[in-house]
């Protein structure tokens, strides 16, 4: 069940294909409707959850409808961070939002967007690619500082400002802005139900490795949590696509009795013009970079290590480096930076 009347489908293309027109709104759907019925899946759709009901087992729908679980997942995702200011602005998060941009890029409007993170990034991308003039506003020195730091951010910020967007750092917006904005500060996760249920909540519903929440027979997947990584040592969440995905499948295979925990390394990519950027880790802090390649001249990647250790990649056009190098995270292989800084190496090579 969920509050929107479209059945489940892929988000990412929402600020990639879509735009750019290459994915059409009947290709985002995860699979066919038919299928649900076929896996007797039943569909509850355009119905918001009121309330989960943990004592008397029955999930209540603001229409009063009460629906009957023996085992639950909680799947809310997370909500687009609001500005103040900005209510009119377009928070790229559901199908409708990208719709009202598309019809915005097809006028070929002038667009203002605030925040260059990566929904920042792709959609100030999808905009010059339909040759519309774009003006992007971020808070912090470079685009996706936080994630990727100053250096690669750095690179990204040129890029922009080569295929002519109007990129301001350390700058925000007015609040008055006279054309139309897409804002892209982040992310909150939708934990207003759980708590309100009694389970426990801390920037994040917080579960165990197998997707299990604080209370019986209650589970939660995706961006709404954060879960035990059993490979990082910690608790982590992440907003992309595929970790909600495998992390979801884990907790599904918990909720069946197949007890297999989520122990990979989170991955996600971001199309830029030209650029196909993948990243795998958990956006974890480091100590040091080693770079792969001629940096700035793609493909290239930059390693993210953690008191000698690796823990992270980013890929510019390099996706075969980037899949080698989410294997030895995997396998908390030893490798040094002299082998990961040598293309000659094959990565392969330090898998145990």
């Amino acid at each position: 069940m969920g509050a929107e009347p479209e059945p489940p489908y892929e988000r990412p293309h929402l600020s990639k294909g879509f735009l750019w027109g290459t994915v059409p709104r009947d290709r985002l759907g995860l699979r066919p409707r038919e299928q649900y019925s076929e896996l007797a899946v039943e569909l509850v759709l355009g119905e918001r959850v009121a309330e989960l009901d943990l004592e008397r087992r029955g999930v209540v729908l603001e229409t009063g409808r009460r629906i009957a679980w023996d085992l639950l997942c909680i799947a809310t995702g997370s909500t687009a961070r609001r500005l103040d200011g900005f209510d009119d602005a377009i928070y790229l998060r559901e199908l409708p939002d990208a719709e009202r941009l598309l019809l915005l890029l097809e006028r070929c409007e002038h667009l203002n967007v605030v925040g260059a993170g990566f929904i920042g990034c792709e959609v100030a991308a999808a905009a010059r690619l339909r040759r519309c003039a774009v003006t992007m506003f971020e808070a912090l020195a470079q685009p996706l500082q936080r994630v990727l730091g100053a250096e690669l951010g750095a690179f990204l910020a040129e890029v922009h400002r080569q295929h002519g967007v109007d990129l301001r750092t350390q700058t925000a917006p007015s609040s008055d802005l006279e054309r139309p904005a897409v804002v892209g500060v982040g992310s909150s996760p939708r934990t207003q139900l759980a708590a309100a249920a009694g389970i426990a909540v801390d920037g994040g519903i917080l579960v165990d490795e197998l997707g299990r929440t604080s209370a019986p027979d209650v589970y939660a997947a995706g961006d709404a949590t954060r879960f035990q990584s059993p490979l990082f040592e910690e608790r982590v969440r992440v907003e992309h696509f595929q970790t909600a995905q495998r992390q979801g499948f884990a907790a599904g295979r918990a909720m069946g009795g197949a007890e297999a925990p989520f122990a990979e390394a989170p991955w996600f990519w971001s199309d830029q013009y030209d650029l196909n950027i993948q990243y795998a880790g958990a956006g974890l802090a480091w100590d040091e970079t080693v770079t792969r390649g001629a940096f700035g001249r793609p493909p290239f990647s930059l390693f993210y290590l953690r008191q000698k250790s690796l823990i992270a990649v980013c890929g510019v056009n390099d996706h075969h480096t980037v899949a080698r190098a989410r294997h030895l995270i995997e396998a908390r292989a030893k490798i040094t930076a002299q082998q990961l800084a040598d293309p000659a190496f094959d990565l392969r090579r330090a898998l145990p």
